[in-house]
């Protein structure tokens, strides 16, 4: 986990430092080393969602438990992204929630939902996507939305306590899967323009997430540092061609 975290922020620092030399695009951010920080860099609208040596945990086995960017840590202009983040299943009986594209209010499903970030909740209509990785009693995933496109079935399941890689690219015209260096599948879509914030959320499953990166067209990377290869880099702009 040090190490991880030590190649994570060697990547911001490198970006920073580099920025005169390839323009990074870093929309978001988050290793959760700084609960403080983390607080307000995220809303949660259901469940129980903490800090915990430098994860962001899930810890109740309730469905529908979501999280979502704050209003102050997201542009709403942004419609090309990568949406990069680290998962682990620590219980339950399904896998990760991805969210990405989300505007407005978040369909509740019989929850009675907290608090949306303003900026959102005025957002009208609604748009929800999530990718479900190992839903249906961890037998499949597919992206499912609540008012844009859904599909992209695959027999992927997720194993409990294993660390996945997942990304999810949307742009104004489509958006691609990827697990593990893995694409999936790429859909063609382009619901409201591709605009709308990410989150991350459960069902029925307890899980841990880390090291969430969101960044543009142009890439998160100035120069190439320890522990992102230039391979991983290339098949993300080859699939926005």
């Amino acid at each position: 986990m040090v190490t991880r975290k030590l190649l994570f922020g060697a990547l911001c620092a490198v970006v920073v430092l580099t920025a005169t030399r390839a323009e990074a695009q870093i929309y978001f951010q988050d290793d959760f080393e700084d609960p403080a920080a983390s607080a307000e860099k995220w809303v949660d609208l259901w469940g129980t969602w903490e800090v915990v040596d430098g994860e962001y945990q899930q810890s109740e086995g309730v469905p529908n438990a979501m999280s979502v960017v704050a209003d102050e840590f997201w542009d709403d202009a942004i419609d090309d992204y990568t949406f990069e983040v680290r998962g682990k299943k620590t219980g339950g009986a399904e896998g990760f929630l991805i969210m990405f594209r989300l505007r407005g209010m978040m369909e509740p499903r019989a929850q009675a939902l907290r608090d949306h970030p303003p900026l959102m909740a005025a957002q009208a209509p609604s748009l929800e996507y999530w990718w479900n990785l190992g839903g249906w009693g961890n037998t499949r995933s597919q992206v499912e939305s609540w008012g844009g496109v859904g599909g992209a079935n695959s027999a992927h399941t997720i194993e409990t306590d294993d660390w996945y890689t997942i990304r999810i690219l949307s742009t104004p015209t489509d958006w691609t899967l990827i697990i593990n260096d893995e694409e999936v599948a790429n859909m063609a879509d382009a619901t409201q323009d591709g605009l709308g914030r990410v989150g991350l959320a459960t069902w029925s499953t307890q899980a841990s997430y880390d090291d969430v990166l969101v960044y543009g067209p142009d890439g998160p990377l100035a120069v190439d540092p320890a522990g992102k290869t230039s391979t991983t880099w290339a098949k993300v702009k080859t699939r926005r061609r």
